[in-house]
C-alpha cells in the first residue's frame, strides 16, 4: 500500500478537482506496506508503519524546505513487530501496536484472530511521551486496556482517550471500543455503538 494525500489548493474551483495522490512516491510511499501515518501537530514530521511479510516497523520521515526525509526506524521500534502509530492531537505523545512481550525476557505475543493463530504477530497498546531528550522509553498501557493479544488500530482524542479494536468475546470479528481517559486514568473501555463486531 501506498499513503495518499490532497495537495491544498487555494480556490474552491481547484478543490472541487482535487483527486487523492501518493504521498512522496519513492521516499514515504515506497513498494513496501507503507500504512497509518502519524503527523507531528506542525505537519512537519510523520511516523508510520512499513511493513513486509515477515516484519512491521514504525518509521519517522521529516520535511525540510518541502521535501520528505529518508524514512528512518523510531528511536523506539526496530526490534519487535510494532505498528499503526497514534499521535495525540498536541503531539505530547504516541501510542503505538507493537508484538513486543509484556515484560522484559519474554516472548513476542501471539496473536488470536479472524479463526487463526498468529503466533508472535499479536499487538498490545504502548505508549512513548516526549520529553527534552526525545521519546520516553515505550510503556505498556494498563491490562484494562490490554485485555486482549489482538489490540489494533489505536487513535487518541483532544481529551487523550482512546479508540481501538479488538476481536469480539463472541464473535471473534474484530470491534471497535473507547477508553475515556479522566483525572489521569483510563476507564473501562466500552464497545462503539455502530461497531457490532459482526463485520472484520
Amino acid at each position: 500500500f501506498s499513503l495518499l494525500g490532497i495537495a491544498s489548493i487555494g480556490n474552491a474551483a481547484a478543490e472541487a478537482d482535487l483527486a487523492p495522490q501518493i504521498f512522496a512516491p519513492g521516499v514515504i510511499s515506497g513498494p513496501a506496506h507503507d500504512s497509518a501515518p502519524a503527523f507531528a501537530p506542525d505537519g512537519n514530521t510523520v511516523y508510520f508503519s512499513r511493513s513486509s511479510n515477515a516484519q512491521s516497523t514504525i518509521v519517522v520521515s521529516n520535511r525540510h524546505d518541502g521535501s520528505w526525509s529518508e524514512p528512518k526506524i523510531a528511536p523506539f521500534s526496530g526490534q519487535w513487530n510494532d505498528m499503526e502509530p497514534a499521535m495525540s492531537p498536541d503531539g505530547k505523545f504516541l501510542v503505538f501496536v507493537s508484538s513486543r512481550p509484556e515484560r522484559a525476557g519474554g516472548k513476542p505475543i501471539d496473536g488470536f484472530f479472524n479463526g487463526h493463530t498468529w503466533p508472535g504477530m499479536g499487538g498490545n497498546l504502548w505508549r512513548v511521551d516526549r520529553t527534552a531528550q526525545g521519546w520516553s522509553e515505550p510503556a505498556r498501557l494498563p491490562d484494562m486496556l490490554n485485555n486482549n493479544s489482538s489490540t489494533f488500530a489505536p487513535s487518541v482524542t483532544a481529551d487523550d482517550s482512546l479508540y481501538y479494536m479488538q476481536p469480539d468475546a463472541t464473535t471473534k470479528k474484530f470491534r471497535l471500543f473507547r477508553s475515556q481517559y479522566r483525572d489521569g486514568h483510563y476507564e473501562a473501555a466500552q464497545p462503539v455503538s455502530f461497531s457490532d463486531g459482526n463485520t472484520t
